[in-house]
């Protein structure tokens, strides 16, 4: 990230704010990145929906640079609002800002934020979603979007829609792993003692998150090893003596806090860090496999063919194809 802005209107929802802000000024907290952040808007102070007002808003900056990320928070939406000065003045920004030189840079929807994005014409042909309440809604104002409902987020390539309220921190959690690695998204979601979450239509969430909704340090610790060991094929023998336990303890400490074997959980990393090279680098089948810690092509593909239903090279032809399931 080179500088994240968050866009607040009137009638803004303070969680939608304060819960992403609060998880990105973390990384400057815990030294993962100094990244510059500020609110802006069309107006330098304006009223909450929950009656807080909010002061010194920054003006809306002429331009966004390469690697910037504009967080566009969601407001308690009315008519009156949406026929406003401030709402149309924001909308032209966005729509500026997108087409002022194509900057490669990130947007992120929180709740009915994704109206501005939407009225900006930012969502055409993307997959996105938002409050459930105004699924319908979204739908009618945009009808060349793909909009899905029962989603904690969304990402289409480098727009991301959450579906509000306190999503907006898994929206954010996401956005620093995918600028930081999940590690550093692991230590943000542990400061602010929260969790990864999925509703039931979303894809599974990656493996570095699915399995962290404990509080045992210890076993966190043994994680963090695991995901940065992945090439070396360490077995539980070797975790055990680095942790000072024996194997049959720490397996089964393991087990009660992440409901699944020490084994598994590599090979589940294993995958998932395949998939990640698969769709992200040009490396070839065998460095991918070697770079994973697999002992062989062929064991690879014996784990990928239980888990996958498409090929490596077709994920690769058809890396979107992930978005609809």
């Amino acid at each position: 990230m080179r500088r994240v802005f968050f866009l607040v209107v009137a009638n803004a929802h303070l969680l939608d704010l304060a819960g992403p802000l609060q998880i990105i000024t973390t990384l400057k907290e815990l030294g993962i990145a100094r990244v510059p952040v500020e609110c802006v808007g069309p107006r330098t102070t304006l009223r909450t929906f929950q009656k807080v007002m909010l002061s010194d808003i920054g003006a809306l900056p002429p331009r966004l640079a390469d690697g910037d990320v504009l967080f566009v928070i969601g407001s308690k939406l009315d008519e009156t609002l949406m026929q406003s000065a401030p709402w149309a003045e924001a909308v032209a920004w966005l729509r500026s800002v997108r087409t002022s030189g194509s900057p490669a840079l990130q947007l992120c929807g929180v709740c009915t934020g994704t109206f501005l994005l939407a009225q900006a014409g930012l969502l055409s042909g993307r997959v996105c979603t938002t409050h459930h309440r105004f699924v319908r809604k979204l739908r009618h104002w945009c009808p060349d979007a793909h909009v899905v409902d029962n989603r904690v987020l969304v990402r289409d390539r480098d727009v991301w829609t959450s579906a509000g309220v306190a999503s907006g921190v898994d929206l954010a959690l996401h956005v620093v792993a995918h600028a930081y690695g999940d590690d550093a998204a692991v230590q943000v979601a542990r400061e602010n003692v929260v969790h990864f979450r999925r509703f039931g239509s979303d894809p599974e969430l990656n493996v570095p998150f699915r399995y962290r909704s404990h509080g045992n340090q210890l076993v966190h610790s043994v994680q963090d090893a695991i995901g940065k060991g992945l090439a070396s094929n360490d077995g539980c023998e070797i975790l055990a003596q680095r942790f000072g336990l024996s194997v049959r303890h720490l397996s089964r400490l393991f087990s009660a806090e992440t409901g699944i074997s020490i084994k598994r959980y590599q090979i589940e990393m294993r995958m998932e860090l395949a998939r990640r090279l698969l769709l992200d680098s040009g490396l070839t089948l065998e460095n991918v496999v070697e770079r994973c810690g697999f002992s062989s092509v062929q064991a690879f593909r014996a784990n990928w063919n239980k888990r996958e239903k498409l090929s490596p090279s077709r994920l690769r032809q058809e890396p979107d194809s992930h978005l609809l399931r």
